[in-house]
């Protein structure tokens, strides 16, 4: 059973098994269920606020393919105001573990406090797995809920050997260095399974911690090897020192929720084995206070005509088409951008559009409602293709337009959310509703 215009896993992917039974259950049990042995479907938060980078698409694209279509985009504003009530499940991918902090700031991390005491799950990676780690230094203080240290933190930074500006980060008068790239490999030691189990997969690691957990904080998997793919930026000893062994994935219980960590991108979608580990984190949910997203018909938003919603739609897709191509114009200047402590590169721009782009067909099958978000997105896709043009002319003309930059991928992360809010509301209208969009 696939949904039109899906992400779908291929026949042959570990996360097959994932997709059907999640289907078959959102299908069954749009309401919810009370059986204590059927499959649960969480209502899913993914954080796309302010310090996120453009990775937490991994995990729409992981949630997408494995059947996890009860997907809904937070921002930092959203968790301050209560936002988390609604969801089951709170994801937070890579980026700025300061300004996430910083964004989400006391009252955020009340809210978080509060998710979990009810048996909210949060799963973090890389960025977001640092985020909730003890730590002195504000604002990270203010989300003191995992009691584990780090085996990547050194006063005495060693040298690398390339890529130095991914090789470190300050953090106080100390540095988390991060020895490798690429893929790893993990052996996963402590982790219920409901629908598969995997004693070892490999995973990409992008800047994340290795932990050195207290007795309070479970390990679920262990960093035991490299692999051809991965790439040293120090000196092998030092990166077997300061990984293999370590845990890679940690779980901590705070009140009736769960907090897993993970340094390796396990949502990465190049890595479904990795992916199912994500899937059975999310089995354990035990909140009961979500209610599961409900797609709406087509009859009850109302707007104008079918004519003028065709218009609208081909409109879209054509300010799409126009970012795109202004952007692939980008990437062929050498440039970056420092934003707080994250480095981004003009191909990070597409990751984005190309999110939107490579689902467009989801229009073909939209026959009426979403009217007023539609016209919202189609001015903010007219805005993002105006600063990537500004800023591929501040660069040939030999200026930095770094406020740009920032508008820009401000503008991405709401666009994309917006764009794709629509799109899993129509894909689980047509498994709910029969395909009424």
């Amino acid at each position: 059973m696939s949904l039109p215009h899906t992400h779908s896993s291929a026949e042959n992917s570990p996360c097959r098994p994932y997709y059907a039974a999640n289907l078959n259950a959102l299908r069954s049990r749009p309401s919810g269920g009370d059986a204590p042995d059927a499959l649960p479907c969480p209502v899913i938060a993914v954080y796309c606020g302010a310090g996120a980078s453009h990775s937490w698409l991994w995990f729409v694209d992981m949630l997408e393919a494995m059947g996890f279509l009860n997907i809904s985009f937070i921002n930092d504003l959203e968790i301050q105001a209560g936002g988390l009530s609604r969801c089951d499940a709170l994801l937070v991918s890579g980026g700025d573990t300061f300004a996430i902090a910083a964004a989400l700031d006391e009252t955020g991390a009340a809210e978080l406090s509060r998710f979990l005491s009810e048996g909210g799950i949060y799963i973090g990676s890389c960025a977001g797995a640092y985020l909730p780690l003890n730590s002195s230094l504000p604002p990270l203080n203010l989300f003191n809920f995992v009691p584990a240290r780090i085996s990547n933190l050194t006063r005495n930074l060693p040298t690398p050997g390339m890529l130095p500006e991914k090789f470190c980060t300050p953090y106080g008068c100390r540095y988390v260095f991060h020895p490798v790239r690429e893929e790893v490999a993990i052996a996963i030691q402590d982790l219920p399974c409901r629908i598969a189990r995997h004693a070892e997969v490999t995973a990409p690691l992008y800047g994340g911690p290795a932990f050195l957990p207290a007795e309070a904080a479970r390990t679920i998997a262990r960093y035991i090897g490299f692999t051809p793919q991965t790439l040293y930026l120090a000196d092998e000893q030092l990166a077997r020192d300061t990984l293999i062994g370590k845990a890679a994935v940690i779980a901590q219980t705070v009140g009736r929720g769960t907090m897993y960590l993970s340094g390796p991108h396990l949502e990465h979608p190049r890595y479904p084995a990795a992916n199912t580990l994500i899937a059975e984190m999310l089995y354990q949910c035990g909140r009961t206070g979500a209610a599961p997203a409900s797609p709406r018909r087509g009859g009850d938003q109302g707007g104008g005509s079918s004519g003028t919603l065709n218009r609208l739609l081909r409109n879209i897709q054509s300010e799409l088409s126009n970012a795109r191509i202004a952007a692939l114009a980008l990437e062929r200047v050498p440039l970056q951008w420092r934003i707080g402590r994250k480095l981004y590169d003009p191909e990070k721009i597409r990751v984005f559009l190309e999110a939107m782009w490579s689902r467009r067909g989801i229009f073909s099958a939209q026959k009426s409602g979403h009217e007023p978000e539609l016209y919202a997105i189609y001015n903010l896709a007219g805005k993002v293709t105006g600063l990537i043009r500004r800023l591929r002319q501040s660069t040939l003309s030999g200026t930095d337009d770094l406020a740009a930059a920032g508008e820009l991928f401000d503008h991405l992360k709401v666009l994309t959310a917006s764009f794709l809010t629509i799109y899993f509301d129509a894909q689980r209208s047509h498994l709910i509703n029969g395909g009424a969009t």
